[in-house]
């Protein structure tokens, strides 16, 4: 039996058949990918964050922000339950380093959702296009230069209260947008730190179960060693043993020798 063979609560372990082996290969593979294409996107999640704040902060920009956001969120779900699943059913130190992965990815995503969330509560997004401003109505014929003058300058003060009117709302939308995607962000980043505890969890359990696979490799070492020790004992007995038989052998022959000579003198 080698050390592989042995699990922690002592009972023997057996080797996974080629089907197992190939099926935890491939899940393997799959939750690798995902961890790629997560970390592809807190990079890029990232990027747009930088420009928030600054001449290029639109509200398209907070839109794909939005949607980034939501899109790296699930995505990271997806892969915290199957790691979950995949430590369940295969425990292997290489199921350790992609758990050490998605934290370190995850680390990275809840930072990046942090600071959008610092920088959209500090600005309005820049006006992607003009307020429209209404037109000016068709002035009667027939009025004196003074009503001509008086009327312009009705219709121009009308106009300006017109487009302060329709900036103070595009101003409330843009404000009630932004708290709700600060809201959004504050809600994935509370459950990034609930799959923190998740990982941290399998990370315990991880480290428990290396613990072990080392505490069994040292035993094992040990019984090698010991084992060897006694291979060395045996073989010093055995020539001590072939040692005595040439002893007594020759002394045979030599009162053998002796006797043949007495007898034929």
């Amino acid at each position: 039996m080698s050390y592989s063979d042995v699990a922690r609560d002592g009972r023997e372990l057996r080797p996974y058949s080629p089907a197992q082996q190939d099926e935890s290969d491939k899940a393997t593979q799959e939750v690798q990918q995902q961890l790629f294409g997560l970390s592809t996107q807190v990079t890029q999640l990232r990027r747009d964050v930088d420009r928030l704040g600054t001449a290029q902060d639109t509200v398209k920009l907070r839109q794909k922000i939005a949607d980034a956001n939501q899109k790296s969120t699930s995505l990271a779900k997806s892969i915290g339950q199957r790691l979950n699943a995949l430590h369940a059913e295969h425990k292997t130190q290489q199921t350790g380093r992609l758990v050490s992965t998605f934290e370190a990815t995850l680390k990275d995503l809840q930072t990046t959702l942090k600071v959008a969330k610092s920088k959209e509560g500090a600005s309005l997004p820049k006006e992607a296009k003009q307020m429209p401003v209404p037109a000016a109505a068709d002035l009667e014929s027939g009025v004196s230069a003074d009503e001509h003058q008086g009327l312009l300058q009705q219709q121009q003060q009308q106009q300006e209260r017109l487009v302060l009117e329709s900036r103070l709302q595009y101003n409330d939308a843009l404000i009630d947008e932004r708290d709700e995607g600060i809201q959004d962000i504050q809600r994935n980043i509370q459950d990034i730190q609930e799959m923190f505890q998740d990982m941290a969890v399998l990370v315990h359990d991880q480290g428990i179960q290396i613990d072990d696979i080392d505490a069994n490799v040292s035993s094992y070492e040990m019984r090698t060693e010991e084992a060897g020790r006694e291979i060395v004992k045996a073989e010093k007995y055995q020539r001590a043993a072939r040692n005595r038989k040439c002893i007594l052998l020759s002394i045979v022959l030599v009162v053998v020798v002796v006797l043949v000579l007495v007898l034929s003198t």
